[in-house]
């Protein structure tokens, strides 16, 4: 009996079955994990396991505060229940697919135990949160890992609020571009490399987490998943396109982006529309140029141009030498060098038959002579409207381009679509010469952002990744009878994973009020479903600008 007694997640001592509280520490055993997730102190692993509180829930399943009884220590367990492929669990909680996606997740559940299995296989690895191994029960399977050790570097940049010096950076993420090397050294790709992901200890050293498996990062697989916008690579966003190590380096680059400019990079869906994303050395000067470029190689939208390799990335970031070696020229700089080329021989052919017309002017032909005269007197031409139209249109036309130098700017925009041009300065109308600069602003359309799960968490903790991605929120304080525990999201008006137009959405966050003192624990809660936008009893506690 005492073998198989589940343990207290406070003070880790053996209790009886069914006690309501730790007769030694008093630490409640009230059941507030969510509805559809496994109860407070469950046993799982032959008894080997006490289910604690859930503390995040994704597209892949749940995962819960627990305790190895065998091994006297607290972990992270992972339960593999995929809500897009799950229909629900029965009472003694094994989980039911639906009758559809039967054979999908058994393969799907195959995976998700290959990927932790070849975790456990690095053992303790430098810059990476351990995981111990798996193990199947209810009809699925459960990771078991270390828990996460300090705050998300999220956290950690935004309570220091300046930018990272470049040798900062370098030190403490260096053990993360190891820890990505090592996965792939074993056949595995993280795709969710990001200042979420990574953790900071209270000694400065920072661990990589946030494991998934492809369907997880991958925008249109059959999971729902769960991208980090600004770090997940642009061939994570159709499940048609390869991944490789690359797709990680894209991550690993615009995670030391962030750390030393302070700015989340453009995310990869709309650089594919519009590529706006500024060079690190322009946001911070203090970032070296080499360190700039290797950033930006490291980021390129073409997985084929992009730095293919941890270890490379390392080497790009640490010598300059060999950063100004492996210069590489894109095919759009090719294609720019072409026609600037193509240019330069054309005015020497001009210049040419000038300087013939000018020995011989009684053999020169008309249309030579008129060209001459023009020269004298520029052609004037009135200017088009350009505002309404798709920019790929201008920028095809070739009239257009024979006649007008453009110069592009560009600006977010909720009302107008993406790609198509709000203002142009001349006005239409106006009389210009030929190769006469225009200026079009073109729509980089809504500025957007995803909506990060902030159910489950402190209210501090919330409205830090709210700020951090510019989402307006209102915070309001819901009444509490003791199902939930004071100062954390109990709901929000959008689902986690939702795309918002900062410029319009408005998050309400719903924050549960101190409890009144109850005459005795409740014996299980569930919290609400996050779609349901009806408001609870409360008023708005504030309404912080974007």
């Amino acid at each position: 009996m005492e073998a198989f007694a589940p343990v207290c997640n406070r003070c880790m001592s053996r209790v009886p079955r069914g006690a309501a509280a730790c007769p030694y520490c008093g630490h409640s055993f009230a059941n507030t994990n969510p509805a559809g997730t496994l109860p407070v102190n469950t046993m799982l692993g032959g008894g080997r396991y006490t289910i604690g509180e859930c503390i995040a829930l994704d597209g892949e399943g749940v995962a819960y505060a627990a305790v190895d009884g065998e091994m006297s220590r607290r972990v992270v367990i992972k339960e593999y229940v995929p809500v897009a492929l799950c229909a629900g669990r029965t009472r003694d909680g094994s989980v039911v697919p639906k009758s559809d996606r039967a054979v999908l997740y058994k393969t799907t559940r195959m995976d998700f135990a290959d990927l932790y299995n070849a975790l456990a296989s690095l053992g303790d690895c430098p810059g990476m949160v351990r995981v111990h191994g798996t193990f199947e029960e209810n009809n699925t399977v459960y990771a078991v890992r270390a828990p996460e050790d300090g705050v998300p570097l999220l956290a950690f940049l935004q309570t220091r609020r300046v930018p990272l010096k470049y040798e900062e950076a370098l030190s403490l993420l260096r053990p993360i571009v190891y820890a990505v090397d090592a996965m792939h050294k074993k056949g595995l790709l993280h795709r969710g490399v990001s200042p979420e992901t990574i953790f900071i200890s209270s000694e400065g050293k920072a661990a990589l987490s946030g494991f998934a498996t492809m369907g997880l990062r991958t925008a249109d697989s059959e999971l729902k998943s769960q991208m980090y916008e600004g770090y997940a690579a642009p061939e994570q966003y159709h499940a048609a396109e390869f991944d490789g190590p690359y797709t990680d380096v894209y991550g690993l680059a615009a995670v030391f982006y962030r750390a030393m400019t302070g700015k989340t990079p453009v995310p990869a869906g709309i650089r594919k529309r519009s590529d706006a994303l500024r060079p690190a050395r322009e946001l911070n000067q203090e970032i070296p140029a080499f360190v700039s470029a290797a950033l930006m190689r490291g980021m390129r939208l073409a997985s084929v141009e992009r730095i293919e390799s941890a270890p490379a990335l390392i080497e790009a970031l640490t010598t300059p030498a060999k950063q100004d070696a492996a210069f590489q020229i894109t095919e759009r700089q090719k294609k720019y060098l072409a026609a600037g080329a193509a240019l330069l021989v054309l005015i020497a052919v001009i210049s040419l038959l000038a300087v013939f017309s000018a020995r011989e002017p009684a053999q020169a032909s008309s249309s030579l002579s008129q060209s001459v005269s023009s020269s004298s007197a520029p052609e004037t031409y009135i200017l088009p409207n350009f505002v309404g139209q798709q920019y790929r249109d201008v920028q095809n036309n070739e009239t257009y381009q024979q006649l007008y130098v453009f110069t592009i700017e560009e600006e977010y925009s909720s009302d107008v679509e993406a790609g198509v041009v709000m203002f142009q300065s001349p006005s239409k109308g106006t009389s210009v010469e030929a190769g006469q600069s225009v200026t079009l602003t073109v729509s980089r359309g809504p500025q957007t952002a995803v909506m990060p799960g902030i159910i489950g968490q402190n209210k501090e903790a919330a409205i830090a990744q709210l700020t951090e991605l510019g989402i307006r929120y209102t915070i309001y304080e819901m009444e509490n009878d003791g199902t939930y525990q004071e100062g954390f999201v109990v709901k929000a008006n959008f689902e986690e994973g939702q795309v918002l137009d900062v410029n319009k959405a408005d998050v309400a966050v719903y924050v549960a009020k101190a409890a009144p003192e109850p005459e005795s624990a409740p014996e299980s809660s569930s919290v609400p479903e996050q779609t349901d936008s009806s408001e609870p009893p409360g008023e708005p506690q504030s309404t912080p600008a974007s």
